[in-house]
């Protein structure tokens, strides 16, 4: 299997992240990502008293937080789900590439809005992959 840096896989992200750290730490890892960033985003621009730098780094960690979003969403689902093994696949029989892997996907926490629009994009692609598939099963 080749390995793409540039391309984000937010669900694949998270399981690696519960396999190696376990659902209690990264759950709460995503928590904190969705509500103290946005949290410390509100404070700044309420305190920004017009600061054109005050206000971009209000803007960014709300930004930054609106990214940990579908993270949590996937941990959640996949920790329910009890799959994280399975959502990597073979790629966990070298674990310390896949780690070296994914460390650098999860650069792209960093850059505003990515990952939810990423998530958006790889989803509605899963969902016409689906739809193009015929059902099986016994035909009338």
């Amino acid at each position: 299997m080749s390995y793409n840096p540039c391309v984000l896989n937010a669900r694949k992200l998270a399981a690696i992240d519960l396999v190696f750290l376990g659902p209690k730490v990264i759950i709460a890892e995503f928590v904190a990502g969705v509500f103290l960033s946005a949290a410390l985003g509100v404070f700044i621009l309420v305190r920004s008293h017009g600061s054109p730098a005050q206000i971009g780094l209000g803007l960014y960690l709300i930004t930054l937080g609106l990214n940990y979003v579908p993270m949590l969403i996937y941990a959640v689902v996949i920790t329910k789900g009890n799959s994280a093994s399975a959502q990597l696949g073979s790629e966990l029989e070298n674990k310390r590439v896949a780690m070296a892997n994914y460390r650098r996907q999860s650069l792209w926490l960093l850059v505003p809005l990515v990952v939810p629009l990423v998530a958006l994009t790889q989803g509605r692609a899963a969902l016409e992959r689906r739809k193009a598939i015929p059902p099986s099963g016994p035909s009338s």
